[in-house]
């Protein structure tokens, strides 16, 4: 039997379950399928950066991932010590710095077994359908749509699914990319580590000071609290070229290093669960493969410092949702999902670089395969400033092939970049322009820039997406309650900038232009947003 679905989603944990969220809520008809019975109870993702804490923000699930927090990022750094009963504590990390000049949220600390059933949740309460304990058998494509046999494992019934498009979140071991031949790139596989989940009555404090994680040099290994509760996470290297196995770690071998990395024999513990994992640093050739994308580790693994890679899953998520949307539902040439490969792949391979840094230099370089490190930059350029050089926008003429992150506390507003926050005011009620956009496309003009408002009214494109026009200044719908806005995007006070549902600049004008309505009609057929599903919609309707 065949299903019909636009898009098949192989992989349910949080990479895929953010991205069928994110098609939810643009009505794509979305099938998740995972070969696990639940949702992770492992959790080596825990920390959602601000940036993806925006993304949550669109999709209108913050308030919950807040109330199911498991720590807090801006109460504790992260810390090295012998074993926690040692009394000479150095700070690696303070906690994170207050971020509200940057954005209208904060980074969250909400482990991958607590959110992974919100993300399910939601998916599905706006129409995914989402299958566990289901695994994919065979996958084929042709120039029209995806055929994915599947087999559910609790009953061994297969059956065939078709769709659009198919993503692959099926992970770092998942077997999507190899099926499609596609390699991968990089040192390679790095490190050998256990996650061990236990519950213990140890207190998260050194020197008085709340620590979120701790690395412990007696153990050569990391204990990670959760905050609330007595569970615990520690993990912990082994090196199987030594004869270290995975299936060593057991109840009383986990029981000796927890006890010795807390520097007490009398320590509370229960172990609740033990898996190996690895750190790894791969980028895929290619993150698409005809009506196939790749997403999260699939497309790229990264070692978890600077927490960069389960979040740049997340971006590549949000990049690839509105693209799908655009493409399955009429308003953009399929050439649009070329720019997911072009824009994402090169943002994998330079937040890797930042990864391997902060790995060179908590780990004084643990191989030799490593290149030489870059220089290490600040964690928020990383978050959000990384620039897209190619792909649904139309650069600045200021463009530099060499540069890979802007200081988001020194925005240019350049096309490919992160819209940076504004603070503005809208009948009395303070906004950041981050909620603005809400997923939407977005023309923001200054002061003396109605026309652009006017002639974004006549566009061709306008009614097939939606376009919201705002108009900042003395007077307009918004006010610019700190006189920021011209600034940090770079723009006059005639000048017009346009925003992705992304909330990703594609393009703008610093000043006036003698017919801006053509401009605006050139700008979107070059961004492949006004097809001829587009033109018949807008000449239907009287307007040129």
């Amino acid at each position: 039997m065949a299903t019909n679905n636009s898009v098949i989603i192989v992989g349910g944990s949080l990479n895929g379950l953010s991205t069928a969220l994110l098609l939810a809520r643009r009505k794509v008809p979305t099938l998740v399928v995972e070969r696990h019975p639940t949702t992770s109870i492992q959790y080596k993702f825990r920390g959602i950066s601000p940036r993806s804490m925006e993304i949550y923000r669109e999709a209108r699930i913050e308030a919950e991932i807040r109330a199911h927090r498991t720590g807090d990022q801006q109460a504790g750094g992260i810390a090295r010590v012998k074993n926690l009963a040692d009394k000479s504590v150095h700070w690696e990390t303070p906690p994170w710095e207050d971020v509200r000049d940057l954005s209208p949220t904060t980074a969250a600390t909400c482990d991958q077994d607590q959110l992974e059933p919100i993300l399910r949740e939601h998916a599905e309460r706006l129409g995914a359908e989402v299958r566990f304990n289901t695994e994919l058998v065979d996958l084929r494509q042709d120039d029209r749509e995806v055929k994915a046999s599947i087999r559910d494992r609790g009953t061994g019934k297969e059956e065939t699914v078709t769709a659009a498009y198919l993503v692959a979140a099926d992970g770092a071991n998942g077997n999507i990319r190899e099926m499609l031949g596609i390699e991968r790139q990089g040192p390679g596989v790095l490190q050998h580590w256990m996650n061990v989940i236990f519950d213990t009555d140890l207190k998260p404090f050194l020197e008085g000071k709340r620590f979120t994680a701790c690395f412990i040099m007696d153990i050569n290994g990391t204990f990670v609290p959760r905050e609330g509760s007595e569970r615990w996470l520690m993990a912990v290297q082994y090196f199987p070229e030594r004869g270290e196995r995975p299936e060593d770690f057991n109840e009383a071998h986990c029981a000796e290093l927890i006890r010795k990395g807390a520097g007490r024999s009398d320590v509370k513990v229960k172990l609740v669960d033990a898996r190996p994992w690895e750190v790894a640093a791969l980028v895929a050739d290619q993150f698409r493969q005809g009506r196939v994308f790749l997403v999260g580790d699939t497309a790229h693994v990264m070692p978890p410092t600077g927490g960069f890679g389960g979040n740049t899953g997340i971006h590549d998520g949000h990049n690839l949702a509105w693209k799908l949307a655009a493409v399955l539902q009429g308003v953009a040439g399929a050439e649009l999902l070329d720019t997911y490969d072009s824009e994402r792949r090169p943002v994998a391979e330079r937040t890797l670089a930042q990864a391997l840094a902060r790995l060179q230099a908590w780990f004084k370089d643990p191989s030799k395969k490593l290149p030489p490190a870059e220089k290490i930059i600040d964690d928020f350029a990383v978050h959000f400033g990384f620039l897209y050089h190619h792909g649904a926008l139309i650069p600045a003429e200021e463009f530099s092939t060499s540069e890979a992150f802007e200081d988001p506390r020194k925005p240019t507003g350049r096309p490919g970049l992160r819209a940076p926050h504004v603070v503005v005011e809208r009948a009395g009620q303070k906004l950041s322009t981050i909620d603005l956009f809400d997923g939407q496309w977005t023309l923001l003009v200054g002061s003396d820039g109605r026309a652009w408002c006017e002639a974004a009214d006549r566009t061709p494109a306008a009614s097939a997406i939606d376009l919201q026009s705002y108009w900042i200044g003395p007077g307009a719908d918004l006010k610019d309650t700190d006189n920021r806005w011209t600034a940090a995007y770079g723009v006059g006070g005639d000048g017009a900038t346009l925003v992705r549902p992304d909330g990703f600049i594609a393009w703008r004008a610093r000043g006036a232009v003698a017919q801006p309505a053509a401009v605006l009609r050139d700008v979107f057929e070059s961004l492949s947003i006004l097809n001829s599903a587009g033109k018949q919609r807008s000449q239907s309707t009287g307007q040129i």
